[in-house]
């Protein structure tokens, strides 16, 4: 008789236990909700499971919807569907995989990835709501964008080279007031640029990326020594020099740019140093000094009329670094 009792528990807790629904079930529903909250649930319940196990989803109905849920007007959605997207992409996630498929989450990240970047269309619209000032939106549009470069960047760049205002998105995020958002457009910057096609990086050039990190620069000049100023900002500070310095290294059009277009005076203009001063200002100065410098010297592993402009080869025109 006891052994009935345990065995008559044993199936109650079954049917008592809810099972998890599966990635199509919950698309499905995903899918075809019409109420808010609906699709909020099923979203959100596809979200915990991209983050549990390694999923491979298709263009309709599985990455495209998740696209367009960026997209939708109610944050919580976009927040939803950015986050689970950059899980997707992600090759790590989950960190646990079955013991007989090792490589799954592997697998199944360069799938999606490759998915999202199969259509022209899909990453400037995954990218589209940055624009929103949502801080979550923004985080995990990055996050998604870090997965996609660190995966698949040459299929990347090749679709922001075709969709620059995605580019220009990104770019305007150096702008967030909130150091998170603002530190980590930064670092993709430094990582990105100097793998980037040379179009890509005169693309980020020529839609004000000079401007943009030479503002982050002065404003940690004009903080350094007060109450507000970051504790971190010596580490910021050099990856701003950091990008800018790989947007000049192999690039003539982006030299000409910085120099007529007013960011070299602004660089001069960081070089003022107190006889007392700290050692982080020193390295201030050495950083701004080493991309004056930069100026001076012919385009790194560039070729053709990009590196040799009109002269061509070391000896000549802005090839060998004149900027008469």
């Amino acid at each position: 008789a006891l052994s009935l009792r345990v065995v008559m528990a044993f199936f109650t807790s079954l049917l008592a236990t809810p099972r998890k629904a599966s990635g199509k079930t919950l698309l499905e529903r995903l899918g075809g909700a019409t109420q808010l909250d609906d699709r909020r649930d099923a979203l959100a319940s596809f979200k915990e499971l991209s983050a549990e196990e390694p999923l491979r989803l298709i263009v309709e109905g599985g990455i495209g919807l998740l696209v367009r849920l960026a997209g939708d007007e109610d944050a919580q959605l976009a927040r939803d569907a950015l986050e689970t997207l950059s899980n997707l992409c992600d090759v790590g996630v989950p960190a646990e995989v079955p013991e007989d498929r090792p490589n799954a989450n592997r697998v199944a990240g360069e799938h999606n990835c490759d998915m999202l970047l199969s259509d022209a269309e899909l990453l400037p619209a995954a990218l589209a709501p940055l624009e929103r000032s949502d801080f979550y939106v923004r985080f995990h549009g990055l996050a998604l964008l870090r997965q996609l470069l660190a995966t698949r960047a040459d299929k990347t760049h090749e679709a922001l080279l075709h969709a620059p205002a995605a580019a220009g998105r990104v770019l305007a995020l150096l702008e967030d007031e909130r150091d998170i958002v603002r530190n980590e457009a930064l670092h993709l910057m430094r990582d990105v640029v100097p793998t980037a096609p040379p179009e890509l990086a005169n693309i980020l050039a020529f839609q004000g990326g000079f401007e943009s990190l030479l503002t982050i620069a002065e404003g940690i000049v004009r903080e350094e020594g007060s109450e507000t100023a970051d504790a971190g900002a010596g580490a910021v500070f050099a990856d701003t020099f950091d990008a800018l310095g790989a947007l000049l290294a192999r690039h003539v059009a982006n030299r000409r740019l910085f120099v007529e277009g007013g960011a070299l005076g602004r660089v001069l203009s960081l070089l003022a140093l107190p006889p007392s001063h700290t050692s982080g200002q020193a390295a201030r100065i050495r950083l701004a000094c080493r991309t004056l410098w930069q100026l001076l010297r012919p385009p790194a592993g560039a070729a053709g009329g990009e590196a040799g402009g009109e002269g061509g080869g070391e000896g000549g025109g802005e090839g060998g670094g004149r900027f008469d």
